[in-house]
C-alpha cells in the first residue's frame, strides 16, 4: 500500500504527492500540460534515501544550526539533542522523517496533525504543541498552510523553515543550462564554511544579487551555498528559457530569509523559505531582530507558501 497521497486540482491541470509518513511532506508537484515536475522526487516503496532534506519540501522545525543544542529564550534555557557531530550542532530537527496523522482528505486537499505532549514531547523541546500541515490543490497551483498551536503554559519559541528541493530540468526534455532563476535578495549573511557557523558579517556582492533580480543566474553553472534575507513579497522564479514556463514559489511575510543550496549539483536547487536567520537563538545584539516568533499559550500562528506554474 502506497504511503502517498494524491491530490488533483479541480480542473486537472496539476497533481500533487503527499507522505504523510514522513512529516507530511509534498513530495512532488505536476503541471501536466506543461509536463513539468516541480519537486525532485522518488519512489517511497523502492528507494532509499540518500539525504532526506534532498527531495520535496521538507519540514525544518527548528531550522538551521544550533550550536550545541542549547539557547536562552525568555529567561529559560532550551537543550536540543546534538545530531550533527561534526559542528557539535543540533540541526533542522526530526518533524521531517515523523510520521503525521491523516486529519482530512478531499481530492484536492489533506490535512495532516502533529501533536506532541508532555507524555509524548518533540525531542526536548520543552512545550506542548499542536503543528498541522494543510495542503489546497488549486488551479492556480498548490497552497501549503502550517498552523501551529502552543498547548504548554509558557510562551513558545519557533523557527520555522522547507529545505524545498527543486528538480533541473524542471520539464520533460529541458537542459539544466537553460534554467534560469529570479530570486529578489536583501543582505547576504557570511559563514563560516568549515562548519557552516555565522560570521554575523554580511557579503558584500552586489554584481550577484543583482544578476539574481534580473533572472541572469543559471544555476547549473555554478556552487551555491548562501543565505539572505528576504524582502517583503519576494517569490522564486524558475524559467526554462527556451518553452517559457515557470516554476514560482512564493511565502507570506512571516519567511522574512532565503537559504539557497544546491552544494555544486546541476541536477537540483534548494531555495529554502526560513523565518528566522540562520543560528537565530544565538545572533549578536547588532543583528538586530531575527524573527524569533514567540506564540502564547493557547495561541495559535499560520505560516504559508505557495507554488504554481506559469508561461
Amino acid at each position: 500500500m502506497s504511503s502517498l497521497i494524491t491530490l488533483r486540482s479541480p480542473d486537472g491541470a496539476y497533481e500533487a504527492k503527499i507522505q504523510p509518513t514522513r512529516g507530511a511532506n509534498c513530495l512532488a508537484l505536476k503541471h501536466l500540460p506543461s509536463k513539468i515536475s516541480a519537486l525532485r522526487t522518488y519512489d517511497p516503496e523502492n528507494f532509499e534515501l540518500d539525504n532526506p532534506f534532498l527531495y520535496g519540501t521538507p519540514l525544518l522545525f527548528p531550522p538551521n544550526r544550533i550550536k550545541g543544542g542549547k539557547f536562552t529564550y525568555d529567561g529559560r534555557e532550551y537543550a536540543l539533542p546534538v545530531n550533527e557531530e561534526t559542528t557539535g550542532c543540533f540541526l533542522h530537527g526530526t518533524l521531517h522523517e515523523t510520521p503525521f496523522e491523516v486529519v482530512e482528505a478531499t481530492e484536492n486537499s489533506v490535512l495532516c496533525r502533529y501533536i506532541a505532549t508532555a507524555d509524548a514531547p518533540y525531542l526536548t523541546y520543552p512545550h506542548a504543541f499542536t503543528l498541522t500541515v494543510k495542503y489546497d490543490l488549486g488551479n492556480d497551483g498548490i497552497k501549503q498552510t502550517v498552523a501551529i498551536t502552543n498547548d504548554s503554559s509558557k510562551k513558545m519559541p519557533v523557527g520555522l523553515a522547507f529545505h524545498t528541493t527543486f528538480a533541473l530540468p524542471f520539464i520533460e526534455g529541458g537542459d539544466v543550462k537553460n534554467i534560469k532563476m529570479t530570486l529578489p535578495v536583501g543582505e547576504e549573511y557570511d559563514r563560516d564554511m568549515t562548519d557552516f557557523s555565522m560570521t554575523w558579517e554580511t557579503v558584500d556582492d552586489k554584481e550577484f544579487h543583482s544578476r539574481l533580480a534580473n533572472g541572469d543566474v543559471v544555476p547549473a553553472e555554478q556552487f551555491i551555498s548562501r543565505h539572505f534575507s528576504r524582502p517583503a513579497g519576494a517569490a522564486l522564479r524558475l524559467t526554462d528559457t527556451v518553452s517559457g514556463y515557470s516554476v514560482v514559489y512564493d511565502a507570506d511575510d512571516s519567511f522574512k530569509y532565503w537559504m539557497v543550496f544546491n552544494g555544486g549539483n546541476t541536477d537540483f536547487l534548494c531555495v529554502e523559505p526560513q523565518t528566522w536567520i540562520n543560528s537565530a537563538p544565538h545572533a549578536p545584539a547588532k543583528m538586530g531582530d531575527v524573527n524569533i516568533i514567540g506564540i502564547e499559550p493557547g495561541k495559535t500562528r499560520e505560516f504559508v507558501t505557495v507554488m504554481r506554474v506559469e508561461k
